[in-house]
């Protein structure tokens, strides 16, 4: 077992990121810690780094390599981007941090940059083709995804502080130069020849301006869910968003619910930039992705084969999750095995489709996470867990699915949450009373956890199902498990459920 840290050296922040590596391909996020240097602000004429800048980030640096050393960290990577790639002084900087701290820097082109947000993307989010948007302090990156591949890429030296500085940081008429801003990046875009070709796509997000424009909208609808990575915002919702803040002066975006402090002077140039990308390409809709370069530097160690891509990123991220919380492994597999063949005897009754049976499994894999809690409640602390775990592969839909199918099914308490209507419907509920009778039905058949069922015939007649149970001895105890729940079975599928 080894551990690896990531720290990536960015134009606006520094970001430390520490995984524990467990059987060479699963991993566990050990800690994480951010600093705002802004490396890319107040560089000299010659075009060099500020010397108090240097100071400042070899400060944050040394904390950083002491946090490394308190965990026993094995290796550590660390890489920067624009601000050091096209600084004067970047041999002077990456001598000084190689002196007193330590630490080898490997200055990242920009199409490297690029390739590991693809890795990062592409591998916990569920998009087979998409225009990938990386906005940083001093430079933005574009990748073309079609099948999964990276067709195109390019990094533009602009980003959020660039922008900001350039068009909106002298006093004068605002509109006025957001509009040379708008006409700035316009022509920088038709600059990028493939750029429409992305045309129509879904505009993936990445970095800490995106991750902004979901927490505003969040807020301003009251979205009852805290995760950010895979959050889906409408083109139009986006326009809006920049169209509210381009009316109102800097000074005040403080104020604004979801736009940090450390953020809100640079966050305009930004999201002028964002919009613009939606407005260009005629996106649909903007995806938010919380995984960026320090995720994928992870991937590309993790992942053998080139490009090192995850064949499934449901059975990947589950599998992370069943080794990090120490979950039965024989257990859970037996009971996806009887899921399944009653979801494949229940078709007549029980129509799935594929997202069906990603929740199903989920909820599945990740039903005694909860246990480690304290047992008696352990639904209920499943549901809390499966909710709030990084679940990649998964909608938010999806995912409030699985937990709401591991709790104690109550149609009227899932109609009162926060999360129907806005993430939920009426005919999600529906399918979530179902797969709560198969998750419990396939959870019997395994109940002492001990294989002793070892496999099941389900046969359906007109007004019933007949379950026969294979197993190596008596039975009482699966039986009298599912027996417990026929009246419940019959109101739901309208059918007899006999058990031999």
């Amino acid at each position: 077992m080894k551990k690896l840290a990531v720290i990536d050296i960015g134009s606006n922040s520094m970001r430390l990121l520490i995984v524990k590596v467990i059987n060479g391909r699963n991993y566990q996020l050990v800690d994480e810690l951010k600093s705002i240097v802004r490396l890319g602000r107040d560089m000299t004429a010659e075009g060099a780094i500020d010397e108090k800048k240097i100071e400042a980030a070899i400060i944050t640096l040394s904390h950083f390599k002491r946090l490394c050393s308190s965990y026993d960290v094995t290796e550590i990577t660390a890489v920067a981007t624009e601000a050091v790639r096209r600084a004067s002084n970047q041999k002077e900087f990456i001598s000084r941090v190689k002196e007193e701290i330590g630490i080898d820097i490997r200055v990242l082109s920009g199409n490297e940059e690029a390739y590991f947000d693809y890795l990062a993307v592409v591998n916990s989010i569920d998009v087979d083709s998409a225009l990938l948007m990386d906005i940083g302090g001093s430079s933005t990156e574009f990748i073309l995804v079609k099948n999964r591949k990276m067709e195109e890429c390019i990094s533009i030296p602009m980003g959020a502080i660039t922008l900001t500085d350039k068009f909106l940081s002298f006093k004068g008429n605002k509109q006025k130069k957001l509009k040379e801003l708008e006409s700035f990046l316009v022509s920088s875009f038709d600059g990028i020849k493939w750029l429409k070709k992305a045309e129509g796509m879904t505009l993936v997000g990445i970095g800490g301006s995106q991750r902004t424009v979901a927490k505003i909208h969040r807020n301003k609808i009251n979205y009852p869910f805290s995760n950010s990575h895979n959050y889906m915002i409408s083109s139009k919702d986006v326009a809006n968003i920049y169209n509210s803040l381009k009316d109102m002066e800097i000074s005040q975006y403080r104020k604004v619910k979801g736009i940090s402090k450390d953020r809100a002077d640079i966050f305009i140039g930004a999201i002028c930039c964002i919009a613009g990308v939606v407005k260009y390409c005629s996106t649909d809709k903007l995806c938010i992705s919380e995984n960026g370069l320090r995720q994928g530097i992870i991937y590309s160690k993790l992942i053998k084969n080139y490009p090192p891509l995850v064949e499934n990123i449901l059975n990947f991220s589950l599998s992370n999750i069943v080794n990090n919380y120490g979950l039965p492994k024989d257990h859970l597999k037996l009971v996806w095995h009887f899921a399944e063949k009653l979801c494949s005897a229940f078709s007549d009754v029980l129509p799935m489709k594929d997202d069906d049976y990603k929740v199903l499994k989920s909820a599945i894999m990740l039903s005694d996470c909860g246990i480690s809690l304290g047992f008696g409640s352990q639904r209920k602390y499943s549901f809390y867990i499966i909710k709030n775990l990084k679940i990649y592969g998964l909608t938010h839909r999806e995912q409030i699915m699985a937990a709401f199918v591991v709790s104690d099914f109550e149609e009227s308490k899932i109609k009162k949450s926060d999360y129907f209507g806005k993430i939920l419907d009426t005919k999600d509920v529906g399918m979530i009373k179902k797969l709560s009778l198969i998750f419990y039905i396939s959870r019997s058949l395994d109940r002492a956890y001990d294989g002793n069922v070892t496999d099941i015939d389900i046969r359906s007649e007109k007004e019933k199902i007949i379950l026969n149970i294979i197993s190596k001895r008596e039975s009482q105890l699966e039986i009298g498990m599912i027996d417990e729940c026929k009246d419940y079975f019959y109101k739901v599928f309208g059918k007899v459920l006999l058990v031999k």
